[in-house]
């Protein structure tokens, strides 16, 4: 926990540690996962209980290896995170420029265009289904061993990132088990929307990949850039559901793009405005893969350390992890 904060009832807590330090505990418990994993108990939703982790038994180093096992691996976990913070300034900062320009009209040349119907002059109001195709995706037989585990990636709800692109998905399709569903293979910028499950949640394909039918790909009907749509519909959907019935949505289907109200421009500012925005998703891209090869850094080095397979008084211990 870096802050004070309370806990939902699916999570467990430590508290009065005695002869372990909580860093170190940390670090021990994520080599544990596995082991949860395996003797977790339900059908549905598998569970642990306080029981279960409180008669775990598990081996310590001395103090000394402890302090110095936390100390090689905590400069990994502050600089991915530092670079979280970072993505996330990137990414305010596009969709602050987004709203400057779609929604509070102050796009190029604004000073000089006059306002029609609320809009200015040349745009278009509508619904999101009629400047957008919505396409739906499927999943092959999971009984057939031969569609899975190939190197297409999988996108489903529960892939859905925190940040706007998703990069590797926990399931993965080989060619046959493409070809056997209903899904195409969709392009890299793609916009993911989740229809079930996690509803309403927006994410770029990081990567070509193909998705299950929890999820919607939408496709701009007319020549405009994938970046603006993709903010676009993220702000569409935010708000949509903040004025729908609780804010709540148990569920998106086509018919929902037609009440979803939508605002386009004309192509030619959608294209500019992808142009001067691309440098920062790039930068957001390239720090989210940095992320991803210092966590398979940490995570090589965490196992050996911990099993004693490396010898930490050899190891040198970082001031900082190179970027």
């Amino acid at each position: 926990m870096g802050v004070n904060a309370c806990i939902h009832d699916g999570w467990l807590y430590f508290t009065d540690f005695e002869g372990v330090e909580p860093e170190f505990l940390y670090y021990k418990l994520i080599t544990l996962k596995s082991f949860y994993e395996s003797i977790a108990y339900g059908a549905a939703i598998q569970n642990i209980n306080t029981e279960l982790v409180r008669n775990t038994e598990i081996e310590l180093p001395d103090r000394e290896a402890r302090l110095r096992i936390v100390a090689i691996l905590s400069p990994y976990d502050a600089l991915i995170e530092a670079n979280q913070r970072r993505i996330k300034l990137l990414e305010e900062s596009a969709q602050l420029l987004y709203r400057e320009w779609f929604v509070n009209f102050r796009f190029p040349d604004h000073e000089t265009t006059p306002m029609t119907d609320g809009v200015p002059k040349g745009w278009e109001r509508g619904a999101a289904h009629e400047f957008v195709s919505v396409l739906s995706g499927g999943t092959p037989k999971t009984e057939y061993e031969h569609y899975w585990d190939g190197g297409i990636p999988f996108f489903t709800p529960k892939d859905c990132p925190d940040t706007f692109y998703v990069t590797d998905t926990e399931k993965t399709l080989t060619e046959t088990g493409l070809e056997s569903c209903n899904s195409r293979l969709f392009p890299k910028d793609t916009v993911f929307v989740t229809a079930r499950g996690t509803v309403g949640k927006i994410a770029l394909a990081q990567r070509p990949m193909a998705m299950n039918q929890s999820c919607y790909a939408l496709v701009p009907k007319q020549d405009y850039d994938n970046l603006f749509l993709f903010l676009a519909m993220k702000d569409a959907v935010e708000h949509f559901k903040q004025v729908a019935s609780g804010g709540v949505f148990s569920a998106i289907v086509v018919d929902t793009f037609k009440i979803i109200p939508f605002v386009k421009p004309p192509s030619d500012l959608t294209n500019e405005f992808g142009r001067l925005v691309r440098p920062i998703f790039d930068q957001v891209e390239t720090v989210l893969r940095l992320n991803t090869e210092l966590m398979r850094a940490r995570d090589m080095l965490l196992p050996k350390l911990m099993s004693g397979a490396l010898d930490v008084s050899r190891i040198a211990v970082p001031k900082e992890v190179e970027a």
